[in-house]
């Protein structure tokens, strides 16, 4: 049941040319604030961009060394033309260092169609009129690419089909709050990442396929000390494995490649541009985003919810928006006696050895 998840994340650029193949337009999108649902409405299919296990050559000579190497990574495989299956690409604003990767692809790369949305970092009625005037903007960019009319039938379709998508995302959460899980958290990343990189309808039936059989489930997650893993993007599995085989269960999490991305619903009731684009405008902000009481209000609903004993912050190295709104987080979780430990990641992880040593250790401290 698991594996088919973790086969579409393995595959996912083999699956893309599959579709792509099949007559279907494929566009990349590099954040979870991207408006997906105006893409699968205009028939195309989106794909999160994500950084692959090589070794990163090309990138390094356009990107300085002090870039995340995340973007240094997805960058690299763009020159490599892993991504040249792509009809058109998506740059929300959410850090500078996207907002120059969206100038530098531009140029370097040459995706049929390059988009940028702003999503805007303060929380004020004026930025919200500007957010609704921003994706009509969007919209009416995608109709003269592809030179069709994006209807208010097909805008109401998606919205059903992601917001059907994003309730069964959170049905499988749900499982997590057992006392033994039915879910492991490596398992979750996968299934979360995969709904990323496939089509929603498609997604769906899998996701309704896992909710029925679980429950027959005999190979269960190990119990352990139960973990939220707080960051960004996470698509290697491999530090989520160490805490967890460390002696960790993470139950739940708060990442752009987790909760973030599905948590919040599009109002089916509202007008659907405007519904659209409230939803990514309110949806429980990133550190890219102002303010961070929001994000903190999420967090500390899953520590209550999810009887978390631990947070491990989980952050990409030279990722400024993160890293600084970690103080503000541990402090907020240290008043009410929530232990942290904060992890620096590079693209390919750091030594096992002393990061299985330090997680180890704050286990037993805990303990």
């Amino acid at each position: 049941m698991i594996e088919v998840f973790e086969n579409l994340v393995t595959n996912r650029h083999v699956n893309a040319l599959r579709w792509k193949n099949s007559g279907r337009k494929i566009f990349g999108y590099f954040c979870s604030y991207a408006p997906e649902e105006i893409i699968h409405a205009a028939g195309i299919i989106p794909v999160r961009v994500m950084g692959g296990s090589d070794a990163i050559t090309l990138a390094d000579v356009h990107l300085p060394s002090y870039v995340c190497s995340f973007s240094r990574s997805c960058y690299d495989l763009g020159l490599k033309d892993v991504y040249n299956y792509l009809d058109g690409v998506v740059f929300p604003y959410t850090c500078d260092t996207i907002v120059s990767l969206y100038n530098i692809w531009r140029k370097d790369i040459k995706t049929p169609y390059v988009g940028f949305v702003d999503p805007l970092c303060a929380k004020r009625e004026t930025s919200r009129k500007y957010f609704r005037e921003e994706i009509a903007r969007f919209r009416v960019s995608l109709e003269k690419f592809l030179e069709k009319e994006i209807s208010e039938d097909c805008l109401e379709n998606s919205i059903e089909i992601y917001n059907e998508n994003r309730k069964l995302l959170k049905k499988v959460y749900e499982l997590r709050k057992n006392s033994i899980p039915l879910i492991s958290g490596v398992e979750a990343l996968s299934i979360v990442s995969s709904s990323m990189l496939a089509p929603k309808e498609e997604h769906s039936r899998l996701l309704e396929n896992l909710l029925v059989k679980i429950s027959e489930r005999e190979d269960v997650p190990e119990p352990g000390l139960r973990i939220l893993v707080s960051g960004s993007v996470i698509y290697d599995s491999e530090i989520l494995k160490m805490i967890e085989d460390a002696g960790g269960l993470i139950v739940t999490d708060d990442l752009c490649t987790g909760t973030r991305y599905f948590w919040d619903m599009v109002n089916p009731k509202a007008s659907p541009l405007v519904a659209i684009a409230d939803r990514y405008y309110e949806r429980i902000p990133c550190p890219c985003n102002y303010p961070p009481e929001k994000r903190l209000e999420h967090i500390m609903n899953l520590v209550k919810d999810f009887k978390v004993e631990a947070v491990i912050f989980v952050l990409q190295k030279f990722c400024d928006p993160h890293l600084f709104d970690y103080p503000f987080m541990e402090d907020r979780l240290k008043e009410v006696e929530i232990p942290t430990l904060l992890i620096e990641t590079e693209h390919v992880t750091s030594p096992i050895g002393p990061l299985k040593t330090r997680i180890e250790a704050f286990f037993e401290t805990i303990q």
